[in-house]
Order: structure tokens, then sequence, then C-alpha cells
């Protein structure tokens, strides 16, 4: 009996030399090839910006501390998931509240979303399970609703913001699929997907978050803070402090350390060339 390998990530001739030049180019923490595959995908996907982090969650839980989640808050999402999403959650102080999924895909319900909502509800984080698209125009429009939003109680800037339940997709199996003709990049408020071995587009480990905040939030400007923010709080990046004369940096807040390198950037390039074209 041949055995199928489960997932095998793609290791060729042309993935080996793009790391062996970033290697050779002396960038293997953040550097151009990571600003360049964040460029590259948001053109694939469409959304205004995009971070890359070392993980998807990371990167869900950067998030949810930017959105201002914390003890008291509670967070929705589907029980059929991997423990990162809950965990997320849990890391943030808040109460993660599992709701019934779909018979046939196996994705949240949204039915069951609507009776799991309270005041204390801040964010419907839906999971695109094995990388079919929720119905997030169903959960748009839930989040939407007068009543919902009604109850919606702010407590941050961000929050006020918005003023309403944000959806934040745990898309980390869906990049490459399509919803209603656009990708998931582009369905929720925020998309974050993963790198990891064994998802469809690796990095070895890896994940970003797309952003696609609708007005009055300058997505360009989230993204620049939240540059600082997963970088200690560091206002300045090794790239930016390699320019003449820019050496000097400040610490503006106490922040995490979940950048990408150059290294697995440089995996996602390939993977990710000849699927876009770029202007």
């Amino acid at each position: 009996m041949s055995l199928i390998p489960f997932s095998p990530p793609r290791i060729d001739d042309e993935i080996i030399n793009e790391v062996v030049a970033a290697l050779k180019s002396g960038w293997i923490t953040t550097g151009p090839r990571t600003k360049q595959f964040e460029k590259d995908l948001s053109v694939y996907n469409g959304n205004p910006n995009t971070l890359c982090l070392n993980s998807a969650t990371a990167g869900l839980e950067i998030m949810l501390r930017w959105f201002g989640v914390k003890e008291g808050d509670e967070v929705i999402l589907p029980a059929y998931t991997y423990s990162a999403t809950a965990n997320v959650v849990m890391h943030c102080g808040a109460t993660p509240v599992l709701v019934d999924v779909n018979s046939d895909d196996f994705n949240i319900n949204s039915a069951a979303v609507e009776k799991a909502i309270t005041a204390r509800t801040k964010v419907i984080m839906p999971v695109d399970f094995g990388g079919l698209p929720c119905d997030y125009t169903a959960l748009m429009a839930l989040v939407n609703k007068p009543a919902v939003k009604s109850h919606f109680k702010a407590s941050t800037k961000e929050q006020e913001q918005l003023g309403r339940i944000m959806i934040l997709s745990d898309a980390a199996h869906s990049l490459g699929a399509y919803y209603k003709g656009r990708h998931t990049g582009v369905c929720a408020d925020v998309s974050v997907f993963s790198f990891h071995a064994v998802k469809n587009l690796t990095t070895a480990e890896g994940g970003a978050i797309a952003l696609h905040l609708p007005a009055p939030f300058d997505n360009e400007e989230v993204y620049k803070y939240l540059c600082i923010l997963t970088l200690h709080g560091q206002n300045k990046d090794a790239l930016a402090k390699m320019q003449k004369g820019n050496w000097k940096y400040d610490i503006l807040e106490a922040g995490f350390k979940c950048n990408m390198t150059d290294l697995m950037a440089a995996i996602g390039l390939v993977e990710l060339k000849g699927t876009i074209t770029i202007p």
C-alpha cells in the first residue's frame, strides 16, 4: 500500500535559491522581502494593507488587543475549530463563546451567532473551515442590524469608530478562496491567514493580517501602528534604521515581538509568484 503524504510543503530549487539569496543579501530578519510579500498579498487579495507576522495566532491576538478586547468582554466563535481561535481570546482575558456550526460546511451558524450576542460581545470570529468561506453576507448584515448595534457598548476609540461588533475572520485555511467573486481577504473587517507548514501557501511558519476596515478608519495608519505594536513598540524596524542618519529610534509602548523574517518571506514570495500581476 502506497502512502499519500499529508500536505507536503513545496521545497524545490526555486524556493531554495530564493532562501539562499535572502541569506546572502544580509537581510535575515524583517526586510525588503517581507515588505514586498505584504504588498503582493494586498494586490492578490484586494485589501488596502497587509501585515506579515510569525503566525496567524499572533495576528488574531494582536487584532483583539488593538480593538481593546479585555476581561469582561465576549468573543463569539465556532465550537468546531482549532484551539488557537479560543486561546487568543483567553490570552486577552475575555470569554470565548462557542456556538454551533452548520451541518453541511462546518462553518459558524449565523442564527446561533445572533442568539449568542450580548451587550458584552465585542467580536465575532468566524473560521473558514477547510478553506471554505463562511456566510459573510449574513454575518455583516447581522452586526449592522440596528437592534444589534444599539446593544454594542464601545469602551475604546477603535470600538467607537467602528460602532458595532467587529468581524475578525480566522481565515487560516482560506488564502486563495473566493466568496461571491472576491478573495477572502476582503470579506470581513479583518482577515488573518496562516502560512504554517501544512497550509496551501507556506512560509514554514508565519501569518498575515489583511486589513479591510471601513471608513472612517485609515487602513494605512492602522498598518503603521501595528508595525510598531508587533515589534516591541519600536517606531523603526531594522530596515528603517539602516537608512543613512536614521539609526535613532524610540520605544512608544510595551509592544509584542511577532514580526516575520525575510527568510520566511522568501518562501512566500516564490509560492505567490505567478498568481498575481504586480503593476
